[in-house]
């Protein structure tokens, strides 16, 4: 599990990407591989790109998996610290 400020997850992704929309991340329920432009795509939340498998929201994934949702594996997803204090669990940049 890695933990980190808000801050410095958004500046990794912009590093590492370029565009933010181009961020992908991998579905600890599932594996499935999914970005935030592909939420866009479909005018989904985007910030839902993080959190949830998009087979949420498409039929043919199978996958209904989010860290909202009661207990997931703290090995499987990062650990986000926001300004004031709170975490939020988020899926694992790929």
């Amino acid at each position: 599990m890695v933990m980190q400020m808000d801050d410095q997850w958004t500046l990794e992704l912009l590093h590492r990407f370029g565009d933010i929309r181009k961020a992908t991340f991998e579905c600890p329920g599932c594996g499935h591989i999914q970005s935030i432009q592909d939420f866009i795509n479909l005018n989904l939340d985007s910030t839902r790109a993080y959190k949830d498998c998009i087979g949420r929201y498409v039929n043919n994934l199978g996958c209904e998996f989010s860290v909202d949702d009661g207990d997931c594996p703290l090995d499987n997803v990062r650990i986000i610290v926001l300004e004031d204090g709170s975490e939020r669990k988020v899926f694992n940049i790929i």
